[in-house]
Formats: structure tokens, sequence, C-alpha cells
């Protein structure tokens, strides 16, 4: 039986620390908003960790089964969006349920179709990163370029899709290149910084070649840090936060929606992070125990539907700000703790080759 890493669990931890910082709404001056810059970059660990695991996903799952599950994994995923932006205009914008799907796909057809050396996935992400930023603001407007490019909102294909990649390179790759590479990063960093840093360099939607360069440092920075700990308790509190990562993003997004509302942002930040940390610590812990009298009835496709309805109806029905956040977070919320249950709703995995691959994980983790 293989040894279970939890080093990736610990990277997708860490990054959830850092979503606190990069969501709660406070306006940071001056030098504090070096932390907030920092603290941005938890989607691109984020969707690293969702690349590595993508590729042990290549080894059992048939596409017809993954592609089925992302499709819906994108659509109820849209109550996130709805959460950040409750009107029907969030459909119109690419989220992390929406960037994760297509870049858990991409990852996919390479590994399962493709299967490209290492130098690959080292060379993909400065590929993706070069459409975006040398063709993308160039093209004419067209039906699926919000999907495509960006230039002010929203986590699109050019140039987010390097993160999935990157982190499988990370995670193949010896440590020590992990180091060099981070490095690496740094200098270009500090060489195209020379002639003074801006602010607008790093915003990142539109992302620039200094945000490019300084995700490069902290994706490479995080696996070298976080794979050399030779083990990791599974009771550490970022190792359940890595573990529960999805359900942690709908209820710490819960949490600080709740305390801006009511006032308290104007709290000591330090206060604000270690508020919003703690109750949803405690609250994920108790929606845990909760789900066990709910899953036994999600075995079946009708209610799933019926989330699927109601997260598309609730922001074309209701038309309070409030009521569509509450709504569409306790949806979230139920979808989070719940979304392996859609999986084995799936269809099954279709090849001989396929089923003995799972047969053989399954043997694994007995």
């Amino acid at each position: 039986m293989k040894e279970y890493d939890y080093s990736l669990d610990a990277i997708k931890g860490f990054s959830c620390i850092l979503m606190i910082g990069a969501h709660i709404p406070i306006y940071f001056n001056g030098n504090e908003r070096v932390f907030q810059i920092i603290a941005s970059l938890a989607p691109v660990l984020f969707f690293a960790v969702s690349g590595v695991t993508t590729t042990f996903q290549a080894r059992r799952k048939s596409l017809l089964s993954l592609f089925s599950f992302y499709v819906l994994f994108a659509v109820i995923g849209f109550s996130y969006n709805l959460m950040w932006r409750p009107d029907v205009q969030a459909f119109s914008v690419m989220d992390v349920p929406q960037i994760i799907t297509l870049g858990v796909l991409s990852v996919f057809l390479l590994e399962k179709y493709l299967k490209p050396a290492l130098v690959v996935y080292l060379l993909l992400p400065l590929l993706l990163f070069s459409v975006h930023y040398f063709i993308g603001n160039q093209l004419p407007d067209f039906p699926l370029k919000t999907m495509l490019f960006t230039e002010t909102i929203g986590f699109t294909y050019f140039p987010w899709i390097f993160a999935f990649v990157a982190g499988v390179f990370a995670y193949r790759c010896s440590n020590k290149v992990n180091l060099i590479l981070a490095l690496g990063a740094a200098l270009l960093l500090g060489i195209f910084s020379y002639g003074g840093l801006h602010e607008a360099d790093f915003i990142k939607y539109n992302m620039s070649v200094k945000y490019f360069l300084l995700s490069l440092v902290v994706l490479f920075g995080a696996f070298f840090i976080f794979r050399r700990k030779p083990s990791y308790s599974p009771s550490n509190f970022i190792i359940f936060f890595g573990q529960h990562s999805f359900l942690f993003l709908f209820t710490h997004l819960f949490f600080i929606l709740t305390f801006d509302r009511l006032g308290l942002g104007s709290l000591y930040i330090v206060l604000m992070w270690g508020l919003v940390l703690g109750c949803t610590y405690v609250a994920m812990r108790i929606l845990m125990w909760l789900n066990r009298y709910i899953d036994p009835y999600l075995n079946h496709p009708v209610p799933w539907v019926i989330i699927v309805l109601a997260v598309v109806a609730i922001p074309v029905l209701i038309s309070n700000a409030e009521l569509i956040i509450l709504s569409e977070a306790a949806l979230g919320i139920l979808f989070s703790l719940n979304y392996k249950k859609l999986s084995s709703l799936m269809p099954a995995t279709s090849s001989p080759r396929d089923r003995a691959a799972l047969q053989e994980v399954i043997h694994e983790k007995a």
C-alpha cells in the first residue's frame, strides 16, 4: 500500500489561509498592500494541486465520466460566482469552479492521450502566458473571448491554465529543481522590476509579466517547502483545510460577506483574519457532522437535478441580493459536502484498461 501524500493537502491548506487575506474587503495602503498581493496568489496553488490530482484521475477515469462530472461541477459552481455577484451577470464570468473544470479537462486529455514528456509541462506555462500576453489583447471580440481571454475580471483559459500544468511539473520534478526555478523566477522578477514597481502590475486578472513571475516564485517555492517535509500529522488544521478545500471555499466566503454586511470590516485586520478563520473551521466541522443525515438522500440523480435547476433559477426568480447570496451559499455548501456522491453517479469507466486501473487503486486503498 502506497503512503498517502499529505504534501498536496498542505499546499491546498496553505492556499486556503491565503484566500482569507485576499477576500476580506479591506483596502490596504502602502506596504500593507504587499500582504494582499501575496494572498491573491492563492488560486495559483489551488489550481496547481488540481492539475496534479488530475494526473491520478487519468489512470482510472474515462473521458465521458470526467467530462460529465465537471460540466455539472461548473454549472453548480456558479453558486460560488453568485455569492460574489448576486445577479444573472454572474453567469457571464469565469470563476474558480469554471476554470477548474477547464484546467482538469485539459490536463486529463494531455495525460490520457498524449502522455507528454516532463519538459513539456515546463514549457506549456510559458506558452500559455505568451498567448495571453502577446495575442489576447490584440484580438477583436468574439463569442468565446470572455472564456479564453480576459482584460478586467475572471479566470480565463489564457493564461490561468498555466498553473495546472506547472503544478504537474513541480510535483514530478526533483525538489532541487523546484528551488532553482523559484530562485530563477525571483531573479527575473527583480530584473523586470528594476525600473520600479507599480500596483497595476500585480492585478491578477489581466496578468502582467511581473505577476506571472511572482506566481512562479510562489508555486515552485511552495512545492519546494511543503514537499521537503518528511511527514505531516493528519490532525493538522492546515491538512484539514486542504482535504476539504472546496467546502472551505464556500464557508469562508459566507463568513466574510456576513461580517462585511454586519459592519465588522472596520476591525483590526488581524482580528478579522482570526475571526474568519476560526468561524470557518468550527462551521466546517459542524457542517460535516450534520451532513451525515443528508448524504443518504443524494444517492439518486433527482436531488442533483433539483440542485442544478435551483442554482440557475434563483437569480432569475429572486431580486433580493442577500437572499440570493444566502440561497446560493446553502446550495454551494451542500454541493461541496457531497460532490463525491455526484461523481459516483457519473458513467462508469468504459475501457477494460480503465476498469483494471480502478481496481488497482481500490486494492491499494484497502
